[in-house]
This record gives structure tokens, C-alpha cells and sequence, in this order.
């Protein structure tokens, strides 16, 4: 299979890396006044022609917001750079994801926390797109949230998107500290979901570990994520995806204990699973369409400097079609009654070992 270059990879995929390497307790929500969206529905932004003003909004009950806005010469600036301030109230341990992307320009963002300190600036020297996700020690009091950019004196029109998580399962109620395996996984496997909703690649990633997109197996040291695909997707935007993919999982590998340290789950990187399995099924029947899994050793190993053509190619050699997929072909495909099972005599070049061997499959 032909690989885009890793610039495209990183340009594509740049607000996955932003949004598993900025965990902070201090960030803010933001949206406009009487724009709100349900989880299905469609938002409408709100344009906003002159940022010197500071606008106070308020975070919606549940669903997902977006406002537009406009970085340009009447707005404030800070250093070399012009923002627009947004004010919001922020309830303790709200977790959200917020999405900035600019029409013709590189966005930053800026958080300012209730003591009036900056917590965190996030930029995109490279893409138009920054994604940031809030802890959930988030303390109680008006935030700030400052959309600006990347490069000196620049201008553009910008919108931005914020999604409310939820995460009510039972499943992880009680002392974190004493959640056994499979529970560890299950929440790894959200923090995976969460940082892929955010991104570009469309899809549908699970963020509930009681449906069924989420399965864990403490012993086999393994995590099943399901996702929704269309078969209709071309090469660029199952591209997209996978690389996604590749640098969420290598970069909450390598970061995990950051990633969650200002969390209320005492995480570390024992919580991260040797294996990621990805199950897509067909988002018009259910079928399974494709299947592909990465390795704890794959994603240390392009952590620690390797190449990634590397990375790239063990992933994508671990490429199966199902019945839900036109390229299906039952000599080489994989079907539900064989997945995950099917890859347990997958072998490693370097010295012909299975998967089962090296992980007790």
C-alpha cells in the first residue's frame, strides 16, 4: 500500500498529537450565547466581525457548540500576535474537547485560568487545526479562553467547536487505584476515543465502555476498539484515520502518566495495553470492513526515534478486509467469528515469533 508523505501524515493528524500531549488543569469552555447543538444535530455559528471586546459565554447542558470569529487588526494584542478573549464558567471536572481551525492561517490557543494565569498556549505552526482536551480536575471559576495565532501580526476567520464529554459508566465508579486490568484498558481505550473525536478523520469512535465498542482482556494484555466506517471512504480518508491512529496510540503510550496526572484516575502507562486491535464495521449495515491492530513494541520503538515508514508499514501489514468491505476476498479476509483470533499467528520478520507467543494469546 501507498503511503501519503509523513508531512501529509503530520499535517493531517498535527490536533491528535495536540490534544494527548496538553492535559491541563487549567483550560477553558467556550461557547456562544444562544447557539446550542444536540448530539445529532448541526451548529450554526455565530460570526463575530470586531474581537475588541470581551465576551462572556456559557457552556451548554450537554451536545456540542460552535462558534466563528475573526482575528484582525481591532482586536488586542499580545506580543506580536492579535486575540480574541472569551470568558466562561466552568464547573469542577467538566471534561470537553475544543477544536479551533482557521480558514487561511495558523491558530494557537491560549488558556487563562481564574487567578488570571496562563495555563497552557497550544499552536499549529504547520496545519490550520488545534484541538485541545480539558482534564477533568478542572477546579470550579471563570476561565479565559484566547483564540490567536501562530505567526506574528497574522489575521484570518476562525471557528471553533466544543464537544461536552460524558463519561457516566458505572463500570468505573469507585477507587481508580484499585481498578483491575481489563478496567485500566477500558479507560485507555476512552482517552483514545476522545482524542480521535476530535480530529479530522470522520468516523465514529466509541466513548462509553458499556456499548460495544469498547472490549478489554486484562490477561491476553489486549484492547478491542470498534469504530464506524463508511464503504464508500476513499484511500485519503481511511488514510487519515489510520494515521490517527498510529500517532494517538504511540503518543498516550509514551505520555500517558502526563496525560492523565492532573486527572482523578492515578494513571500511568502499565494502563496502556501491548495491543490495540481496530475493528471498523460498515456505519450503513454493520459488517465488519477492515481490521487492523498495533503493539506497545511498534509505537516505543518510532517513539524513541525510529522511522516512520517503519511504524507505518507494520501497521499497515496487519491490514484485513471483511464481508462488509468491497475489497473483501474470503482466501486472505477475516470475518467477526475469527477476529481477533485470526491474528494470533501473525509473525514478526525479525525473528518468525507469533503474536500469541509474545503476548500468551
Amino acid at each position: 500500500m501507498q503511503l501519503s508523505s509523513e508531512t501529509e501524515f503530520r499535517q493531517a493528524v498535527l490536533s491528535v498529537l495536540l490534544a494527548s500531549l496538553i492535559m491541563t488543569s487549567g483550560c477553558a469552555g467556550l461557547l456562544p450565547v444562544d447557539t446550542n447543538e444536540a448530539e445529532t444535530g448541526t451548529p450554526t455559528p455565530e460570526k463575530r466581525t470586531n474581537g475588541t471586546d470581551l465576551r462572556s459565554i456559557s457552556l451548554p447542558e450537554n451536545g456540542s457548540i460552535m462558534f466563528s470569529g475573526e482575528l484582525d487588526h481591532g482586536d488586542p494584542k499580545q506580543g506580536n500576535k492579535f486575540y480574541e478573549p472569551v470568558q466562561v464558567d466552568v464547573a469542577e471536572g467538566q471534561l470537553l474537547n475544543i477544536t479551533m481551525e482557521a480558514e487561511s492561517g495558523n491558530p494557537s490557543l491560549r488558556i487563562v485560568n481564574p487567578d488570571g494565569n496562563v495555563t497552557r498556549t497550544v499552536s499549529n505552526e504547520n496545519g490550520n487545526t488545534v484541538t485541545l482536551l480539558t482534564g477533568k480536575s478542572l477546579r470550579s471559576g471563570r476561565y479565559a479562553f484566547e483564540a490567536t495565532s501562530a505567526d506574528r501580526s497574522d489575521t484570518f476567520n476562525y471557528t471553533v467547536k466544543i464537544k461536552r464529554v460524558e463519561r457516566d459508566d458505572e463500570l468505573f465508579a469507585g477507587d481508580a487505584a484499585r481498578w483491575n486490568k481489563t478496567e485500566q484498558y477500558l479507560n485507555f481505550g476512552q482517552d483514545v476515543s476522545v482524542v480521535m473525536e476530535g480530529t479530522s478523520p470522520p468516523g465514529h469512535y466509541p466513548t462509553n465502555a458499556s456499548r460495544d465498542g469498547l472490549k478489554a482482556n486484562g490477561t491476553g494484555d489486549y484492547l478491542v476498539l470498534t469504530y464506524k466506517i463508511s464503504p464508500k471512504f476513499n484511500f485519503t480518508q481511511k488514510n487519515k484515520i489510520d494515521v490517527s491512529f498510529m500517532l494517538t496510540y504511540k503518543t498516550l503510550i509514551g505520555r500517558y502518566n502526563e496525560f492523565r496526572n492532573n486527572s482523578t484516575t492515578p494513571a500511568d502507562e502499565t494502563w496502556a495495553p501491548e495491543i490495540i486491535f481496530f475493528r471498523g464495521v460498515s456505519n450503513e449495515t454493520g459488517e465488519l470492513h477492515r481490521t487492523t491492530f498495533l503493539t506497545a513494541e511498534w509505537a516505543r520503538e518510532y517513539l524513541a526515534g525510529g522511522e516512520w515508514d517503519h511504524y507505518a508499514g507494520w501497521y499497515y501489514s496487519t491490514l484485513r478486509y471483511g464481508p462488509g468491505s468491497p475489497g473483501y476476498d474470503p482466501e486472505d479476509g477475516v470475518t467477526d467469528d475469527e477476529f481477533p483470533q485470526a491474528y494470533h499467528n501473525y509473525t514478526y520478520p525479525a525473528d518468525n515469533s507469533t503474536l500469541a507467543e509474545r503476548y500468551g494469546l
